[in-house]
């Protein structure tokens, strides 16, 4: 069974599919679609507004704008973590939609070949597979070269795992030790304080002490 199962855009006010991509070995999910846009359409939706879903019988419908009329929809199961749905609908907006709503075959293909990806990674730290999304991002290849390398380059995305735990890791350290040395410095700077308040209190008590006494 699949994790995440389909992408589709829709006008949310009328209901109208404009495209749909399912994974393969689902079926079911055009009807399931079409059900839960016409409980979209009861609602108001915000070009704004944060990701959202809504139950139905195949799983939970992500959705989230992506102008004033068109919603962007993922189907996936309830275990999956939305942070990194929400990076997948981004990701599609970002890299191959390109403000269009007709696509063509190169986007559909490219946008199934994100949907096998985040498949593959459905439950895993967001922060790891941001960690990726922006590695990739970096590189001048084209967005299909890197969508490619995401699916098909596993030694590689592993070892960028590894980085993005090992400079998580590095900044915590660099974090604590850094506070430990600000304390320190502190207490130095306290002891300082309070040495030399002592020596002028003594100094000053014997002032009196010789000019009064």
């Amino acid at each position: 069974m699949n994790h995440i199962k389909a992408f589709g855009l829709a006008k949310w006010a009328t209901g109208e599919k404009l495209e749909f991509i399912e994974m393969e070995g689902e079926d079911g999910l055009i009807s399931d679609l079409t059900n839960t846009l016409m409980i979209l359409k009861t609602k108001t939706i915000s070009q704004f507004q944060k990701i959202d879903s809504l139950p139905s019988n195949k799983g939970r419908w992500y959705y989230m704008p992506f102008n004033k009329e068109i919603i962007q929809l993922v189907l996936a199961t309830s275990d999956c973590n939305q942070n990194n749905i929400e990076m997948l609908i981004s990701a599609i907006q970002s890299k191959i939609l390109n403000g269009n709503v007709i696509l063509n075959d190169n986007q559909r293909d490219n946008i199934l070949k994100l949907l096998i990806y985040f498949e593959r990674q459905y439950n895993k730290d967001p922060k790891q597979i941001k960690q990726i999304m922006q590695t990739l991002d970096n590189t001048k290849q084209s967005v299909q070269q890197n969508i490619e390398k995401m699916i098909n380059n596993k030694d590689q995305l592993s070892q960028i795992e590894i980085k993005s735990l090992e400079l998580e890791d590095t900044s915590k350290i660099f974090y604590d030790t850094a506070t430990a040395v600000h304390r320190k410095n502190r207490l130095n700077r306290l002891k300082r304080r309070l040495i030399i308040g002592g020596i002028a209190f003594v100094s000053i008590s014997f002032i009196c002490y010789w000019i009064f006494y």
